[in-house]
């Protein structure tokens, strides 16, 4: 039986600079992947106006899958527990269309795919456009992130 573990990444804005912590945690039987990133994010029952939970990859691990979600903005971002977002945050993908998953990933790989992933719903998902306005400084540092789906890579 695989198991299936859930990955929240956490992202805030401090002094106009990204920061970002990941919480992480089974899922139960019965219960709801959603729900189970909402409940990991420190998100009570009523979510509050604007906050953003957006399922963004999975990966596959000896035990099972990694679900991961991005959840923004962080509603508990402790300066002991955020970390900067490295400028050198890069996606990592497979040299063998065949077989398309990396044969290592970091969680700052992660990192990278989901702020290219949140760049461009912040674009083309009204839900997601309505928070950015009531977010700027937050959804400003995500944005700078190059727009991009999965698969896609830019030029450096």
């Amino acid at each position: 039986m695989h198991q299936v573990q859930i990955e929240v990444i956490l992202l805030s804005v401090s002094d106009g600079n990204l920061r970002w912590r990941v919480a992480h945690g089974s899922l139960p039987t019965g219960c709801q992947p959603d729900a189970r990133a909402r409940e990991l994010a420190g998100l009570g029952v009523v979510v509050p106006t604007a906050t953003v939970v957006h399922s963004t990859s999975w990966r596959h691990t000896q035990d099972g899958l990694i679900l991961t979600y991005a959840a923004l903005p962080d509603p508990a971002p402790a300066e002991d527990t955020v970390r900067a977002v490295p400028a050198d945050a890069a996606v990592l993908c497979s040299a063998d269309a065949a077989a398309p998953t990396p044969p290592a990933l970091s969680a700052e790989h992660v990192l990278a795919h989901a702020l290219r992933h949140l760049s461009l719903v912040a674009r083309t998902s009204p839900a997601v456009v309505a928070a950015v306005d009531v977010h700027p400084r937050l959804w400003h540092a995500v944005v700078a992130h190059t727009p991009d789906v999965a698969g896609q890579l830019v030029s450096s």
